[in-house]
Formats: C-alpha cells, sequence, structure tokens
C-alpha cells in the first residue's frame, strides 16, 4: 500500500515485483496457517485452516490489489493477484507438508 513514488524508479531485473509479491504472500500464509489451526495435541483443526486458507490465500490478495487503485500512483494489475494468489498457495501448501513431515516448524 505504499504510494508508487515511494517505490524504486528502476526493478531489480524484470518481474521483480511479481516475486516480491509471491515472495510476501508466501510467508504471510504460511505464518498465518498457524493461528488458530493447531489443537493442543498439535491435530489441524481442518476448517479454521480452510478459512485461513480461503481468506489468505484468496480474499486478501485480490482486495489488497483492489485497494491499490486508491493509493497514489498505483494499480491493479491481473499478474500482481495471480503471484499473490500463487504465492499464498505455496505457503499454505508448505505448511501442510511441514505439518506432515511434523516438522517443528509448524
Amino acid at each position: 500500500m505504499t504510494p508508487g513514488n515511494n517505490l524504486p524508479k528502476v526493478p531489480l531485473f524484470p518481474f521483480a515485483d511479481k516475486l516480491i509479491h509471491f515472495s510476501c504472500f508466501s510467508v504471510l500464509t504460511f505464518l498465518w496457517a498457524r493461528v488458530g489451526t493447531l489443537d493442543e495435541k498439535k491435530c489441524i483443526k481442518w476448517g479454521k485452516l480452510l478459512t485461513n486458507m480461503l481468506v489468505f490465500s484468496i480474499f486478501f490478495p485480490i482486495f489488497i490489489e483492489y485497494l491499490q487503485m486508491f493509493v497514489p500512483n498505483r494499480s491493479f494489475e491481473l499478474e500482481d493477484i495471480l503471484a499473490n494468489l500463487f504465492g499464498g498457495l505455496i505457503g499454505f501448501s508448505g505448511f501442510i507438508i511441514l505439518y506432515k513431515a511434523k516438522s517443528s516448524l509448524v
């Protein structure tokens, strides 16, 4: 939600902003997947996890991109939404894979 005039004028490389969108949403959704989804026995509450996934992998990425239409020097881009959505799905997939592997990261 940073105004466009506060962003670097020259990208680091082509599609760098898409990689940033992807990375941010991967990390955000991976971390948010843990919030309220495990019970005291470390079993997943699948309903809560599904709710988190819908909100942070689908609704939130679209909503954030929509809000950028109202931020000075920013615009709505379908490609950003796709990068956000894909990053969110990767973040939740990583959470589930690590949960099933009984990783201490989850």
